[in-house]
């Protein structure tokens, strides 16, 4: 005997549904990253307009831009977060 045998019926009825909620929110989580991902792309794609100035104003060289559009698949935004708060930035090993 099972525990889903001693459960009254409407336990049981009701796991079907619940996984379906599951899949529905992860489905949505799944597709509201790949909006954002696809839309921090595009922005900074834009980014390639700007003129070094601007772009050492904001804390970034056009190397950076670059790289962080390098992998088609990763928000480059990560990337561009990251170079930001890395404190030895610029600073020449010898």
């Amino acid at each position: 005997m099972s525990i889903f045998e001693d459960a009254p019926a409407s336990a049981a009825a009701g796991r079907g549904s619940v996984l379906s909620r599951f899949s529905a929110a992860a489905l949505l989580n799944g597709a509201g990253a790949l909006f954002s991902t696809w839309r921090n792309r595009r922005l900074v794609v834009s980014m390639r307009d700007f003129d070094d100035a601007q772009l050492a104003d904001i804390g970034l060289s056009r190397y950076d831009v670059e790289t962080a559009l390098r992998n088609p698949g990763l928000d480059p935004t990560v990337h561009l977060i990251h170079v930001r708060q890395n404190p030895l930035r610029g600073v020449r090993h010898s």
